[in-house]
Order: structure tokens, then sequence, then C-alpha cells
């Protein structure tokens, strides 16, 4: 399995099939996908070429109380906030592992980006896989009509520095 930079149409089968199967492919695209500093990543599975999973990262500030949350910041500095969002695998090759990898690749991008915090509006039967991987929970859930229940979740990382 290969992950890497994808265009944005290349994710929204499965975005479409996985995240939003009651709306129309049409809704799919997020306005975020043309934006410069929006990437993309597909995991590619080697024998078919086929995408099997898709996640979407952009800047966008956090929705949450960094010091309330926990957050480590210093003293006068601003989190480097990342927004994470349609992250998905094909429902037939779900827990195999293929999101993990997706996600990592996602976190090495947005730290090689001097990003520090990333962030998403998980759905709810999602909150063990992001704890998995280091995520935590903050505030109260909430529904979103035809997607269902979600929570924000988030997780600090560290930048690279460039040299």
């Amino acid at each position: 399995m290969d992950v890497e930079l994808i265009p944005a149409a290349a994710s929204y089968p499965i975005r479409h099939a996985v995240l939003r199967p009651s709306q129309s492919i049409d809704e799919v695209p997020f306005k975020e996908d043309g934006e410069p500093g929006t990437a993309t990543f597909g995991a590619i599975d080697r024998a078919s070429g086929a995408v099997v999973g898709v996640a979407t990262v952009f800047r966008e500030p956090a929705p949450l109380d960094a010091a309330e949350a926990g957050v480590p910041l210093g003293a006068g500095h601003e989190a480097a906030a990342w927004r994470l969002r349609a992250m998905a695998t094909r429902e037939d090759l779900q827990g195999q592992g293929i999101g993990s990898l997706v996600l990592d690749t996602v976190l090495a991008h947005v730290a090689a980006e001097g990003g520090d915090l990333v962030w998403c509006n998980a759905r709810v039967h999602a909150i063990g896989f992001y704890q998995r991987a280091g995520f935590e929970t903050w505030g109260d859930e909430w529904v979103v009509p035809i997607h269902g229940p979600h929570v924000v979740m988030w997780r600090w990382i560290e930048p690279r520095k460039a040299t």
C-alpha cells in the first residue's frame, strides 16, 4: 500500500460511499478542496492502482479553547492548526491499518508544513481509531443531520524545523 498526494476529485468516490452515501456525489466536494495549501492523500492499492483510503487536511483554526483542552502551548504561542476532513477507508478494507497509514502521512505532512495541532470533527463511532493515534476529545457531542453524532478531537504534534 502506498500513500501519496492525490487530486481531491480522486477521493470523491470513497467520500461518497463511506461518509456521504445519502447525498449525491455532487455534494461531496468541500470548498477547501481547491484552495492553496489543501492536501488530499490517498492509499493506493499496488496491485489494482485503486484508491482505497483517503483524507484531506488544510489550515483552519481549531474550535476549542487550547488551555481548557490541555494543548501544550508555551506562553504567547498560538497553535498552527490544521483541520482533518473526509478520513475514510473503503468499507470492505477497514480494520487492516489503511486508515492509520493515511493518518500517519497526513500528520507527517502537517509537521513538515510547520503545523503543531491537528483537529477534526470525528464521528462518534471513530473515536477509538483517533484515540489510538493519540487524539483527545474536547467538548460535548453533537449531531450533524444526516451524518450522525460527532465530537471535536485534537492531537498535538511537533512541527519539523526547516534546516
